[in-house]
């Protein structure tokens, strides 16, 4: 057995920012995902949507991506939230009951792997031309919404897909395009700007930051959209020690809790590319931040751009 610890950042529309309990997992069990019909000699792009909603009493834009796919055996569209900030794929029991009614042979698919943990058999998501399959996907117990459906729905933030789906894979995420892809290697339009990073222990992105003289690990996450920088409230000072200009309220698994920002004074270099006028915000909540990393970057600071991370060979590229 093998403690996975869930430092999901989860943002949506009902669900924000926060950090999930630790759960004691059999790795075997859950991260064993197959990607089938991609091609090493081209890219087969799927379209994302971005989630934009209110935080506290504020709108903003892009705080959450959803990817629509298909799941074997169900005739909904259905989205699930992006999240490389979380280490296991999975779907969330209390939404994907929602699916009974209509579909009853669903809640066979359910099966309990011990007194504490549930799995779905032999889930498979199908994209526009490539599919990700799994034989025992995780499964979030007592979690997501219960929601009525009618045929021609689309179910929203139905699980989430996280970092173990790319394992052994290339992830391109096109920003300004509203796209991804999954590939066998780097093409070679982002190769140009290639920088080594490592992986956590949950096989997490983990990037290299230089701030001053300091040199931080900042862990990816796609599920921290908004923010720029966010950090545990006893490490912000290794960020910037300027005055408080802004305060987020937002929620952790159902929690309300704040974040407040400072600005960055110093310019710094993050996964090879240099930023300056950046905020970097202090949570009341635990971020998780340890002997791993310092800090959590989201999508914010690559809203223009195009990325790619190879898992396999640990490089990132910036486009």
């Amino acid at each position: 057995m093998k403690s996975l610890v869930k430092s999901i950042l989860l943002i949506s529309l009902t669900t924000l920012t926060g950090c999930k309990d630790t759960v004691s997992l059999n790795d075997k069990q859950y991260s064993n995902w197959e990607v089938n019909g991609i091609s090493a000699d081209s890219i087969s792009w799927t379209k994302f949507k971005w989630v934009n909603g209110n935080l506290g009493s504020t709108f903003y834009k892009r705080i959450a991506i959803n990817i629509p796919c298909k799941i074997d055996g169900l005739e909904n569209v259905v989205t699930f939230q992006f999240d490389t900030g979380a280490d296991l794929t999975g779907v969330y029991e209390n939404t994907f009951s929602s699916l009974y009614a209509n579909s009853p042979q669903l809640k066979s698919k359910i099966k309990q792997l011990n007194s504490a943990d549930k799995y779905y058999e032999n889930l498979i998501l199908n994209f526009k031309s490539f599919s990700v399959a799994n034989k025992s996907a995780y499964v979030y117990k007592n979690f997501g919404n219960i929601v009525s459906i009618s045929p021609n729905d689309t179910i929203n933030n139905i699980g989430t897909i996280a970092s173990d789906v790319f394992q052994n894979s290339v992830l391109l995420i096109d920003y300004k395009n509203e796209r991804f892809a999954i590939c066998s290697a780097i093409p070679a339009d982002y190769s140009a700007n290639l920088i080594d990073i490592s992986l956590d222990e949950y096989d997490r992105v983990i990037l290299p930051m230089k701030l001053a003289d300091k040199s931080l690990k900042i862990l990816f996450d796609t599920g921290s959209s908004l923010f720029p920088i966010i950090t545990d409230a006893n490490k912000i000072n290794l960020f910037s020690t300027s005055q408080n200009v802004d305060v987020i309220q937002i929620s952790s698994w159902g929690q309300l809790h704040n974040v407040t920002g400072k600005v960055i004074n110093d310019t710094f270099m993050l996964a090879g590319q240099s930023f300056s006028n950046v905020k970097a915000y202090a949570s009341t909540r635990n971020m998780g931040t340890g002997k791993n990393y310092d800090g959590i970057t989201g999508n914010a600071l690559f809203w223009d751009r195009a990325i790619a991370i190879d898992f396999k060979n640990k490089k990132f590229g910036v486009k």
